[in-house]
């Protein structure tokens, strides 16, 4: 028996940050609840400049993509179960985000009272507007030296009002950060001592132990099979959108051949549950057709063009027969052990 954990790795990305901005309420402005709706716009306003905060997101993003690009949704908790051939390669690229991460909070702290008075116009503009439909409609005010006193003093407030919604640059650092949490799942025990504390019976304790492995193992039989139709569906994908353009007279060029072939070592990489079957034929395509005319050949042969059409169709005739699955799953399951005792550390 064999451990799932020996295949694939559970990752959870974890990040936080401060979001940089503020939703404005009617305090804010110093408004009328009650007349908020006719007299001003309220919404989320960046105490920073938008494209910085932007710019963590970007990061974020990235590492979360390089994650899901290369992994199965795990049907406990939140993580992806990313198959052990993609590990290392995803490690690498989580630490690089992490660099980049880290770079984009040293620029924050670094510039953070240059980004704030850069603020001060937007919210001062805010502010004047706020307060120029404040105004009575149909009152003229005479003394503008009065008028203007009190624009500045309600925009001096209002600049007050926003001042304390920003942290302190030294809480800054403790407020980001990126990194990711790597675990196994191993089958729960209900061990004898811990369950006399809260069940007496033996028997219902037994009960209950094998109701929640048998919850537990048909969430994960799932898994694989899911894992299986993924797979398929992505070779189906990028198969069927070659042979619609070879066929609507599309000439095959470099970049969907390389797509190709870094799709084919991509399923060799993801197929831990082992569907043979399909990963056979993209080897044979690979190896009787891709590996043996160049690129050039492809894009300039009508008839090389042609059969690789008539490849992808063999292929997509076995990524499309889902007849097998149950018992390409069913034999991965008889493989894996989830006994507390066979469980490896990641």
């Amino acid at each position: 028996m064999s451990n799932i954990f020996k295949d694939g790795v559970l990752v959870d990305v974890n990040v936080c940050f401060w979001s940089g901005a503020k939703a404005l309420t009617p305090d804010d402005l110093g408004l009328d609840p009650a007349k908020v709706t006719n007299a001003f716009k309220l919404g989320k306003k960046f105490l920073v400049p938008e494209e910085v905060i932007k710019s963590f997101r970007t990061i974020e993003g990235r590492a979360r993509r390089v994650v899901e690009k290369n992994s199965f949704r795990f049907p406990i908790g939140n993580a992806y179960f990313v198959p052990r051939k993609k590990f290392a390669a995803v490690l690498d690229d989580l630490k690089m985000y992490q660099v980049q991460y880290n770079h984009l909070v040293d620029d924050l702290i670094e510039n953070y009272d240059h980004y704030r008075q850069a603020m001060i116009p937007v919210y001062r503009e805010a502010a004047e507007t706020a307060f120029l439909t404040m105004q009575p409609e149909g009152v003229q005010t005479f003394n503008i030296d009065d008028r203007e006193a009190d624009k500045a003093n309600y925009v001096s407030q209002f600049l007050a009002r926003i001042e304390k919604y920003y942290p302190t640059v030294q809480s800054l650092r403790a407020r980001y950060s990126l990194d990711w949490a790597l675990y196994e799942v191993a089958m729960p025990k209900m061990h004898k001592g811990e369950g006399q504390q809260i069940i007496e019976d033996d028997a219902t304790r037994e009960s209950m132990e094998k109701e929640y492995r048998d919850q537990f193992s048909k969430k994960v039989g799932t898994f694989f099979d899911d894992v299986v139709k993924t797979l398929r569906g992505e070779t189906m994908e990028l198969c069927n959108r070659i042979v619609s353009n070879i066929k609507s007279g599309k000439v095959v060029k470099s970049r969907t051949l390389d797509s190709l072939r870094s799709f084919i070592d991509k399923f060799g990489d993801m197929n831990f549950v082992g569907d043979i079957k399909v990963e056979e034929q993209l080897e044979t395509l690979r190896k009787e057709f891709l590996n043996t005319h160049t690129t050039e050949e492809i894009e300039e042969q009508g008839d090389l063009q042609e059969e690789l059409k008539r490849r992808l169709g063999v292929v997509m005739d076995a990524a499309s027969d889902v007849s097998d699955i149950n018992s390409i799953t069913g034999e991965y399951q008889r493989k894996v052990s989830w006994q507390e005792e066979e469980a490896e550390a990641v």
